[in-house]
């Protein structure tokens, strides 16, 4: 849990004038900052591939979520990424947990690709390029802040209805951010100030599976 803060201060002479409509436009300012900044942090979980409780990565051939050797996004790769998540067990390492994706998740550089993977209805020029209706209907999210840490590397994730992967929280008792005003000391107006208390963490690696791609 981190807590990031921000102050604005609005000068009399704005209030007085109101040109820029600061009191509708400064919350709204703080909301999108606000959505980006978790955004930023979820998904840094995903392109840092930090430790887990039992000292390797996130992605990691032990824990079975990694592909030896990385492979293009089409029906093969993601046909064996299914079967690795499948075969996971439980803590017992005996129980096999049958863990099903639900989603695919791509780099913006590869979204065009997954989502003609899963197109409901593109007909494939033989019978040999068919697509298993099981791998259409995964839902595709491209996401433009994984392209930074690779354009060829793609994820496959379960349902959180069947197992932890990723979880966020905010301060008990705040279900988001707090935003208070006062009258400025420093400037001659208001200052709006913005605090979040946030933190987001990897809670099982048995729901995600990554292939660093080709």
């Amino acid at each position: 849990m981190k807590t990031y803060g921000r102050v604005v201060a609005i000068t009399r002479q704005v209030l007085i004038n109101d040109d820029l409509d600061a009191f509708t436009r400064i919350p709204a300012m703080y909301g999108n900052s606000i959505a980006q900044l978790e955004s930023d942090v979820v998904w840094g979980i995903i392109t840092s591939n930090p430790a887990m409780a039992d000292g390797n990565a996130l992605f990691h051939t032990t824990h079975k979520n990694l592909a030896g050797t990385g492979a293009a996004l089409d029906v093969t790769s993601v046909g064996a990424a299914r079967a690795a998540m499948a075969k996971q067990t439980g803590l017992d390492k005996k129980t096999v947990l049958n863990i099903r994706p639900a989603f695919l998740i791509v780099p913006a550089s590869l979204e065009l690709k997954a989502e003609q993977l899963v197109a409901q209805n593109l007909v494939p020029a033989s019978s040999g390029n068919v697509v298993p209706q099981s791998i259409r209907t995964l839902s595709p999210i491209a996401e433009p802040r994984l392209d930074a840490a690779s354009e060829t590397a793609w994820y496959l994730a379960a349902s959180p209805n069947q197992i932890d992967t990723i979880e966020y929280a905010y301060l008990e008792g705040q279900q988001g951010a707090y935003i208070e005003t006062r009258n400025g000391f420093d400037v001659d107006g208001v200052e709006i100030k913005c605090r979040l208390d946030f933190g987001a963490k990897a809670i099982d690696w048995r729901g995600l599976y990554k292939n660093p791609g080709a």
